[in-house]
């Protein structure tokens, strides 16, 4: 696993270090760093958040020239995968056929502009390779767990969780689970490959079992975790679990910190990040319920905003054009059934709508005390 840097001296030693360079990684060289390591990395993320994906971006090249070969995510659809692969390995860039992609998945959905620029980013990536080399790949996760024609619901929504487990043959959350786990181990794990698994949060806990009403709900990171063990790893971006109160203590650690980086990865295992308790989570681990150190439900982080500075996401605008809106429509009328179709401009309005809630969701950002402690400890001290 990733060496944690130890940054800060002794505690008899004074402090007569405090602002020396560390190396501690950046966020790319982290998430590299970890994938040459463990086989699988679920990635966990809250959605939206601009300056992440611009991480997930940059980090294409460097995680291909380090040997890993795939990024695997829940924002395009399984079924479209030949489409995908064709985009991410044509001569030229398609763009039109890119967006084509989001719109099957998310029907009118809440498809991003840094979404797109993750899929260029890899077709530019296999542009410059020799035409022996073999290519990174996306490998879409996604899976409808609606039925998507209205006119076979009889006015009912598609989004009624009692008829979207009737239609799956099973619970829809469960079902979707083990069809992301299934595509990781064949695309991935079967062929001796490593990847990038990016996700949003529920779907990313290894250890970490989380309970959602009252139940276990198990998710592509707990099933191939229970498989590989110490092959599969969770690293999470700042903001992606959601305890305003950890996430505040997080950041005052970050801004009182000697170090002189504001914007990194580490392992966890023993850093005074990793010893944050986190109050808000449902679940157990080892069976035990109780309250959980960042340490126990995650192997690593990745700052690189406090949540003052994140910018959201850009609703990529020509999502919707005559190409596409006729199916689009259709999957949304499943959803929020009504007898005539929705037009252009209602559509949009949905997507706006959405995405605005989406970051009405993200973490609360509580003032944070001003006051340092008494004495700074390096964020990535060993204990």
């Amino acid at each position: 696993m990733t060496e944690v840097f130890d940054v800060t001296p002794a505690d008899d030693a004074g402090d007569e270090h405090a602002g020396t360079t560390t190396g501690i990684p950046t966020p790319v060289e982290y998430l590299v760093d970890v994938a040459q390591s463990r086989q699988v990395v679920m990635l966990a993320d809250r959605r939206s958040v601009a300056e992440h994906l611009h991480v997930l971006r940059d980090a294409i090249t460097p995680l291909h020239e380090a040997g890993v070969t795939n990024l695997a995510w829940e924002f395009t659809n399984s079924r479209r995968q030949a489409d995908l692969d064709t985009v991410t390995t044509a001569d030229a860039w398609n763009r039109r056929a890119a967006i084509d992609l989001f719109v099957d998945l998310l029907g009118i959905g809440h498809g991003y502009e840094e979404y797109l620029d993750v899929v260029h980013a890899i077709w530019h990536h296999n542009h410059t390779l020799a035409t022996d080399s073999e290519p990174f790949r996306l490998i879409g996760l996604g899976l409808a767990t609606y039925v998507e024609d209205p006119d076979l619901l009889e006015g009912r929504s598609a989004g009624e969780a009692t008829l979207r487990n009737w239609w799956m043959g099973g619970h829809y959350r469960d079902i979707s689970a083990s069809h992301m786990a299934n595509i990781i181990t064949a695309e991935i794990i079967r062929s001796g490959q490593r990847g990038i698994v990016y996700c949003d949060t529920s779907r990313t806990n290894t250890r970490f079992v989380e309970w959602i009403d009252g139940q276990v709900s198990l998710g592509p990171g707990n099933l191939l975790h229970n498989w590989m063990g110490e092959g599969v790893a969770r690293v999470v971006f700042h903001g992606a679990i959601d305890d305003d109160e950890a996430l505040g203590r997080l950041e005052q650690l970050v801004a009182a910190s000697p170090d002189p980086e504001t914007s990194f990865g580490l392992d966890l295992a023993s850093s005074t990040l990793g010893g944050v308790r986190f109050h808000g989570l449902t679940g157990s681990l080892g069976g035990a319920d109780r309250s959980f150190d960042l340490e126990d439900i995650a192997d690593g982080y990745i700052f690189v905003s406090p949540r003052s500075s994140w910018s959201r996401a850009a609703l990529i605008t020509d999502l919707l054009d005559p190409t596409t809106i006729e199916a689009a429509e259709m999957r949304y009328r499943a959803l929020d059934p009504r007898d005539s179709p929705y037009s252009l401009a209602e559509l949009e309005e949905v997507r706006t709508q959405g995405h605005d809630a989406i970051v009405d969701a993200w973490p609360d950002d509580p003032s944070i005390d001003e006051q340092a402690p008494e004495k700074k400890k390096g964020i990535f001290r060993r204990s």
